[in-house]
Protein backbone atom coordinates (compact mmCIF):
# COMPACT_ATOMS: atom_id res chain seq x y z
CA UNK A 1 0.00 0.00 0.00
CA UNK A 2 2.94 2.19 0.89
CA UNK A 3 4.81 1.61 -2.37
CA UNK A 4 1.28 2.31 -4.48
CA UNK A 5 1.33 6.04 -2.66
CA UNK A 6 4.65 6.66 -3.21
CA UNK A 7 4.22 5.80 -6.66
CA UNK A 8 1.26 8.15 -7.54
CA UNK A 9 3.26 10.44 -5.45
CA UNK A 10 5.90 10.85 -7.65
CA UNK A 11 3.44 10.51 -11.23
CA UNK A 12 1.63 13.61 -10.00
CA UNK A 13 4.99 15.37 -9.23
CA UNK A 14 5.84 14.45 -12.44
CA UNK A 15 3.23 15.76 -14.01
CA UNK A 16 3.05 18.50 -12.31
CA UNK A 17 6.51 19.43 -13.50
CA UNK A 18 5.56 18.33 -16.96
CA UNK A 19 2.84 21.25 -16.97
CA UNK A 20 5.89 23.47 -15.83
CA UNK A 21 8.46 22.45 -18.36
CA UNK A 22 8.18 21.94 -21.97
CA UNK A 23 10.57 19.83 -22.62
CA UNK A 24 9.89 17.39 -19.33
CA UNK A 25 5.98 16.96 -20.96
CA UNK A 26 7.55 15.74 -24.86
CA UNK A 27 9.52 13.11 -23.09
CA UNK A 28 6.57 12.07 -21.43
CA UNK A 29 4.69 12.43 -24.75
CA UNK A 30 7.57 10.46 -26.37
CA UNK A 31 7.83 7.69 -23.47
CA UNK A 32 3.44 7.51 -24.14
CA UNK A 33 4.32 7.15 -28.10
CA UNK A 34 7.09 4.62 -27.82
CA UNK A 35 5.21 2.08 -25.48
CA UNK A 36 1.80 2.65 -28.10
CA UNK A 37 4.26 1.91 -30.66
CA UNK A 38 5.95 -0.72 -29.50
CA UNK A 39 3.29 -2.70 -28.39
CA UNK A 40 1.55 -2.06 -32.26
CA UNK A 41 4.57 -3.06 -34.21
CA UNK A 42 7.16 -5.27 -33.00
CA UNK A 43 9.88 -3.95 -35.25
CA UNK A 44 9.65 0.05 -33.54
CA UNK A 45 11.78 -1.16 -30.89
CA UNK A 46 14.50 -2.87 -33.21
CA UNK A 47 18.33 -1.34 -32.79
CA UNK A 48 17.67 -1.17 -36.99
CA UNK A 49 14.80 1.19 -36.59
CA UNK A 50 15.97 3.04 -33.84
CA UNK A 51 19.36 4.21 -35.07
CA UNK A 52 17.00 4.95 -38.77
CA UNK A 53 15.25 7.16 -36.77
CA UNK A 54 17.94 8.84 -35.51
CA UNK A 55 19.44 9.03 -39.08
CA UNK A 56 16.21 10.91 -40.49
CA UNK A 57 15.85 13.58 -37.36
CA UNK A 58 19.55 14.20 -37.60
CA UNK A 59 19.02 16.34 -40.68
CA UNK A 60 16.00 17.81 -39.34
CA UNK A 61 17.48 19.14 -36.03
CA UNK A 62 20.40 20.59 -37.38
CA UNK A 63 18.31 22.79 -39.21
CA UNK A 64 15.53 23.85 -36.65
CA UNK A 65 18.05 24.80 -34.27
CA UNK A 66 19.04 27.76 -36.60
CA UNK A 67 15.29 27.86 -36.99
CA UNK A 68 14.89 28.07 -33.31
CA UNK A 69 17.37 31.38 -33.52
CA UNK A 70 15.23 32.96 -36.00
CA UNK A 71 12.06 32.12 -34.80
CA UNK A 72 13.56 33.28 -31.37
CA UNK A 73 14.24 36.88 -32.59
CA UNK A 74 10.96 37.33 -33.89
CA UNK A 75 11.20 36.07 -37.40
CA UNK A 76 11.34 33.18 -39.58
CA UNK A 77 13.49 31.49 -42.39
CA UNK A 78 11.05 29.53 -45.17
CA UNK A 79 14.17 29.25 -47.35
CA UNK A 80 16.09 26.62 -45.03
CA UNK A 81 15.17 23.58 -47.77
CA UNK A 82 15.79 25.62 -50.81
CA UNK A 83 19.27 27.03 -49.28
CA UNK A 84 20.26 23.14 -48.14
CA UNK A 85 20.00 22.11 -51.58
CA UNK A 86 21.57 24.91 -53.40
CA UNK A 87 24.37 24.08 -50.80
CA UNK A 88 24.37 20.59 -51.29
CA UNK A 89 24.24 21.37 -55.51
CA UNK A 90 27.41 23.62 -56.05
CA UNK A 91 29.44 21.37 -53.43
CA UNK A 92 28.78 18.74 -55.87
CA UNK A 93 29.87 20.78 -58.29
CA UNK A 94 32.57 21.82 -57.57
CA UNK A 95 33.67 18.00 -56.44
CA UNK A 96 32.64 16.28 -59.56
CA UNK A 97 35.30 19.06 -61.62
CA UNK A 98 37.92 18.26 -59.18
CA UNK A 99 38.40 20.60 -56.06
CA UNK A 100 39.79 19.31 -53.30
CA UNK A 101 37.62 18.16 -50.19
CA UNK A 102 38.28 20.73 -47.99
CA UNK A 103 37.96 23.19 -50.10
CA UNK A 104 34.36 22.04 -51.30
CA UNK A 105 33.58 21.34 -47.59
CA UNK A 106 34.62 25.00 -47.17
CA UNK A 107 32.31 26.43 -50.22
CA UNK A 108 29.44 24.47 -48.82
CA UNK A 109 29.03 25.98 -45.64
CA UNK A 110 30.32 29.60 -46.58
CA UNK A 111 27.44 29.37 -49.34
CA UNK A 112 24.80 28.72 -46.42
CA UNK A 113 26.22 31.19 -44.49
CA UNK A 114 26.28 33.95 -47.24
CA UNK A 115 22.82 32.83 -48.07
CA UNK A 116 21.33 33.46 -44.75
CA UNK A 117 23.24 36.71 -44.48
CA UNK A 118 21.90 38.34 -47.75
CA UNK A 119 18.44 36.86 -46.31
CA UNK A 120 19.29 39.18 -42.77
CA UNK A 121 20.47 41.79 -44.77
CA UNK A 122 17.35 42.24 -47.22
CA UNK A 123 15.15 41.80 -43.95
CA UNK A 124 16.84 44.85 -42.25
CA UNK A 125 17.84 46.90 -45.13
CA UNK A 126 14.56 46.68 -46.82
CA UNK A 127 12.28 46.58 -44.09
CA UNK A 128 10.26 43.76 -45.21
CA UNK A 129 9.21 41.20 -43.15
CA UNK A 130 10.82 37.79 -42.59
CA UNK A 131 8.02 36.10 -44.35
CA UNK A 132 8.12 37.89 -47.97
CA UNK A 133 11.84 37.97 -48.01
CA UNK A 134 13.09 34.21 -47.18
CA UNK A 135 9.84 32.69 -49.80
CA UNK A 136 11.06 34.76 -52.43
CA UNK A 137 15.00 33.34 -51.33
CA UNK A 138 13.28 30.00 -51.42
CA UNK A 139 12.42 30.41 -55.13
CA UNK A 140 15.17 32.02 -55.88
CA UNK A 141 17.22 29.07 -55.01
CA UNK A 142 14.95 26.13 -56.08
CA UNK A 143 15.51 28.15 -59.52
CA UNK A 144 19.16 27.99 -58.94
CA UNK A 145 19.27 24.71 -58.05
CA UNK A 146 16.88 23.71 -61.80
CA UNK A 147 19.21 25.78 -63.40
CA UNK A 148 22.30 23.90 -62.29
CA UNK A 149 21.40 20.46 -62.67
CA UNK A 150 18.91 20.38 -65.11
CA UNK A 151 16.48 18.36 -63.13
CA UNK A 152 19.03 15.57 -62.83
CA UNK A 153 21.30 14.67 -59.93
CA UNK A 154 25.00 15.56 -59.73
CA UNK A 155 26.69 11.94 -58.58
CA UNK A 156 29.18 12.08 -56.15
CA UNK A 157 31.95 9.51 -55.19
CA UNK A 158 33.83 11.05 -53.02
CA UNK A 159 34.76 8.50 -50.21
CA UNK A 160 35.12 11.35 -47.61
CA UNK A 161 31.56 12.65 -48.16
CA UNK A 162 30.10 9.30 -48.73
CA UNK A 163 30.92 8.31 -45.72
CA UNK A 164 29.93 11.16 -43.65
CA UNK A 165 26.65 10.46 -45.16
CA UNK A 166 26.35 6.63 -45.31
CA UNK A 167 29.30 5.64 -43.01
CA UNK A 168 29.31 3.95 -39.54
CA UNK A 169 31.67 4.25 -36.70
CA UNK A 170 30.62 0.50 -34.46
CA UNK A 171 27.19 0.61 -35.02
CA UNK A 172 26.57 3.82 -34.95
CA UNK A 173 25.84 6.45 -38.33
CA UNK A 174 28.59 8.71 -38.54
CA UNK A 175 26.58 11.14 -39.50
CA UNK A 176 24.40 11.18 -36.19
CA UNK A 177 27.82 12.74 -34.02
CA UNK A 178 27.31 15.57 -35.82
CA UNK A 179 23.56 15.92 -33.41
CA UNK A 180 24.87 16.32 -29.83
CA UNK A 181 28.02 17.99 -31.27
CA UNK A 182 25.41 20.48 -33.11
CA UNK A 183 22.50 20.37 -30.06
CA UNK A 184 25.71 20.99 -27.21
CA UNK A 185 27.25 24.23 -29.21
CA UNK A 186 24.22 25.93 -29.96
CA UNK A 187 22.34 25.44 -27.02
CA UNK A 188 25.37 26.93 -25.42
CA UNK A 189 25.51 29.52 -28.10
CA UNK A 190 21.53 30.58 -26.87
CA UNK A 191 22.18 30.13 -23.13
CA UNK A 192 25.25 31.25 -22.22
CA UNK A 193 26.50 34.09 -24.71
CA UNK A 194 25.38 37.61 -25.31
CA UNK A 195 24.88 36.74 -28.56
CA UNK A 196 22.00 34.34 -27.08
CA UNK A 197 20.45 36.89 -25.11
CA UNK A 198 20.63 39.46 -27.72
CA UNK A 199 18.64 37.31 -30.00
CA UNK A 200 15.98 36.80 -27.32
CA UNK A 201 16.22 40.63 -26.02
CA UNK A 202 15.18 41.61 -29.65
CA UNK A 203 12.44 39.09 -30.53
CA UNK A 204 10.63 39.22 -26.82
CA UNK A 205 10.81 43.50 -27.57
CA UNK A 206 12.66 45.07 -30.93
CA UNK A 207 11.58 48.65 -29.71
CA UNK A 208 13.56 48.11 -25.73
CA UNK A 209 15.93 45.75 -27.62
CA UNK A 210 17.06 48.96 -29.56
CA UNK A 211 16.66 51.41 -27.01
CA UNK A 212 18.94 49.68 -24.52
CA UNK A 213 21.89 50.05 -27.12
CA UNK A 214 21.73 46.96 -29.20
CA UNK A 215 22.59 46.99 -32.80
CA UNK A 216 19.34 45.13 -33.87
CA UNK A 217 20.26 44.99 -37.48
CA UNK A 218 23.67 43.10 -37.07
CA UNK A 219 22.18 40.79 -34.34
CA UNK A 220 19.63 39.80 -37.15
CA UNK A 221 21.78 39.45 -39.90
CA UNK A 222 23.83 36.92 -37.70
CA UNK A 223 20.85 34.77 -36.63
CA UNK A 224 19.92 34.59 -40.23
CA UNK A 225 23.87 33.78 -41.45
CA UNK A 226 24.01 31.13 -38.23
CA UNK A 227 20.64 29.96 -39.60
CA UNK A 228 22.17 29.74 -43.30
CA UNK A 229 25.44 28.32 -41.88
CA UNK A 230 23.61 24.77 -40.02
CA UNK A 231 21.43 24.30 -43.43
CA UNK A 232 25.32 24.43 -45.56
CA UNK A 233 26.13 21.54 -42.86
CA UNK A 234 22.93 19.41 -43.41
CA UNK A 235 24.04 20.25 -46.93
CA UNK A 236 26.74 19.02 -46.98
CA UNK A 237 25.71 15.35 -44.79
CA UNK A 238 22.59 15.14 -47.48
CA UNK A 239 25.15 14.74 -50.11
CA UNK A 240 27.11 11.92 -48.52
CA UNK A 241 23.50 10.26 -47.75
CA UNK A 242 22.04 10.42 -51.32
CA UNK A 243 25.74 9.96 -52.90
CA UNK A 244 25.08 12.68 -54.80
CA UNK A 245 23.32 16.69 -55.54
CA UNK A 246 19.82 15.71 -55.61
CA UNK A 247 17.83 18.83 -57.09
CA UNK A 248 14.71 17.43 -54.37
CA UNK A 249 17.29 17.70 -51.63
CA UNK A 250 15.68 19.72 -48.54
CA UNK A 251 12.43 20.12 -50.23
CA UNK A 252 10.46 19.15 -46.70
CA UNK A 253 12.88 21.08 -44.61
CA UNK A 254 11.02 24.36 -44.56
CA UNK A 255 8.23 23.08 -43.07
CA UNK A 256 9.63 20.15 -40.96
CA UNK A 257 12.22 22.20 -39.07
CA UNK A 258 9.67 25.27 -38.39
CA UNK A 259 7.14 22.11 -36.74
CA UNK A 260 10.07 20.62 -35.05
CA UNK A 261 10.92 24.37 -33.80
CA UNK A 262 6.98 25.44 -32.51
CA UNK A 263 6.37 21.77 -31.17
CA UNK A 264 9.43 21.73 -29.21
CA UNK A 265 7.96 25.11 -27.44
CA UNK A 266 9.62 28.35 -29.32
CA UNK A 267 7.25 31.10 -29.23
CA UNK A 268 5.82 32.16 -32.75
CA UNK A 269 6.15 35.45 -31.67
CA UNK A 270 9.43 35.75 -30.66
CA UNK A 271 11.78 36.21 -27.29
CA UNK A 272 11.78 32.60 -25.49
CA UNK A 273 12.57 29.43 -26.85
CA UNK A 274 14.79 26.08 -26.31
CA UNK A 275 16.96 24.27 -27.95
CA UNK A 276 16.35 20.61 -25.94
CA UNK A 277 12.96 21.52 -26.92
CA UNK A 278 13.61 21.68 -30.66
CA UNK A 279 15.42 18.56 -30.64
CA UNK A 280 12.58 16.11 -29.02
CA UNK A 281 10.03 18.58 -31.53
CA UNK A 282 12.25 16.97 -33.82
CA UNK A 283 12.74 13.47 -32.70
CA UNK A 284 8.74 13.39 -31.95
CA UNK A 285 7.96 14.48 -35.22
CA UNK A 286 10.62 12.08 -36.59
CA UNK A 287 8.44 9.12 -34.49
CA UNK A 288 5.19 9.50 -35.30
CA UNK A 289 6.46 9.30 -39.00
CA UNK A 290 8.29 6.34 -38.52
CA UNK A 291 5.87 4.58 -36.45
CA UNK A 292 3.12 5.63 -39.13
CA UNK A 293 5.10 3.93 -42.07
CA UNK A 294 5.65 0.89 -39.77
CA UNK A 295 1.85 0.38 -39.45
CA UNK A 296 1.18 0.97 -43.13
CA UNK A 297 -0.57 4.36 -42.89
CA UNK A 298 -0.93 5.50 -46.88
CA UNK A 299 1.82 8.15 -47.16
CA UNK A 300 -1.05 10.79 -47.25
CA UNK A 301 -3.26 10.37 -44.64
CA UNK A 302 0.41 10.44 -43.03
CA UNK A 303 0.81 14.13 -44.23
CA UNK A 304 -2.62 14.94 -42.97
CA UNK A 305 -1.65 13.04 -39.40
CA UNK A 306 1.54 15.30 -38.95
CA UNK A 307 -0.46 18.20 -39.50
CA UNK A 308 -3.27 17.47 -37.29
CA UNK A 309 -0.87 16.65 -34.27
CA UNK A 310 1.21 20.14 -35.13
CA UNK A 311 -2.54 21.79 -34.57
CA UNK A 312 -3.09 20.32 -31.17
CA UNK A 313 0.58 20.32 -29.59
CA UNK A 314 0.12 23.93 -30.55
CA UNK A 315 -3.40 24.39 -29.38
CA UNK A 316 -2.64 22.73 -25.90
CA UNK A 317 0.84 24.79 -25.29
CA UNK A 318 -1.66 27.92 -25.76
CA UNK A 319 -3.81 26.72 -23.87
CA UNK A 320 -1.60 25.78 -20.92
CA UNK A 321 0.17 29.15 -21.19
CA UNK A 322 -3.04 31.15 -20.77
CA UNK A 323 -3.69 28.70 -17.40
CA UNK A 324 0.01 29.79 -16.34
CA UNK A 325 -0.67 33.39 -17.35
CA UNK A 326 -4.13 33.05 -15.46
CA UNK A 327 -2.45 31.50 -12.06
CA UNK A 328 0.09 33.94 -11.98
Amino acid sequence: MKGKVLWAAALRELLKRSRQSRETGLLLVLLLIGIILSISTPVFFTPENLLNILKQVTLVTIVACGQTFVLTSGGIDLSVGSVLGLSSIIMSWFIVRGAPTPAAFAICLLFGTAAGFFNGFLITRLSLPPFIITLGMQSIARGFVLVITKGYPIMVDNPVVIALGQGNFGIFPIMVFFLPIIILATQWIYNYTIFGNRVKAIGGNETAAHLSGINVRKEKVLTYALCGLLCGLAGLIITGRLNSGNPNAGSNFDMDSIAAVIVGGTALSGGSGTILGTMLGALLMGIIRNGLILLSVNMYWQTVAIGVIIILVCALDRFSRKKGEMHA
